[in-house]
């Protein structure tokens, strides 16, 4: 498992002065972190675990967003009890995605398992970014998704504002 921290810091659950640095400057934050500490306690139960590697992560409304390395979201969705094994031990929900992907597969990744039918961006002249999604089909009650959580995640670790709108 490749963690934002040293894998031995990880095991431990004491920082070494490198990454007391790095979380002094700024470069990773508390929630890096302790998810990286529970993560790595975890994979002792899960060995699937030992295959991901974990760039960032961050807390949004009480929940926990995970940016994982190429195709490590498939990997945990094709496992449903992992993922409930690291809901569990952080305590809240998680929101997985890839963190080197493009804005459509981070979108697709967030929405899962709804699809996107279409996606504009829309560059704005004070350089933010508005994106619109159009998502097949209706609003229903019982949508998958919380759609106002997508919006704060990707505002947050993009800068993107999101538009959804659906496709009758």
């Amino acid at each position: 498992m490749k963690l934002p921290i040293c894998s031995f810091d990880a095991k431990v659950g004491v920082l070494c002065p490198k990454c007391e640095a790095k979380v002094q400057s700024g470069e990773l934050t508390k929630t890096d972190v302790d998810v990286s500490f529970a993560l790595a306690k975890l994979s002792g139960k899960q060995p699937i675990l030992d295959r991901i590697t974990l760039r960032r992560a961050y807390m949004i409304d009480g929940e926990t967003v995970l940016l994982l390395g190429q195709g490590d979201t498939s990997l945990l969705r094709s496992n449903p009890k992992v993922m409930q094994a690291i809901q569990e031990a952080l305590g809240r929900r998680v929101w997985t995605t890839e963190a080197d992907s493009d804005d459509r597969r981070f979108l697709e990744s967030l929405l899962f398992p709804a699809r996107v039918m279409t996606m504009n961006t829309i560059f704005v002249p004070d350089g933010s970014r508005i994106m619109k999604v159009i998502i097949p089909g209706r609003m229903t009650p019982k949508f998958p998704v919380d759609l106002e959580k997508v919006k704060s995640i990707v505002r947050e670790t993009r800068g993107i504002d999101l538009v959804v709108r659906f496709e009758r």
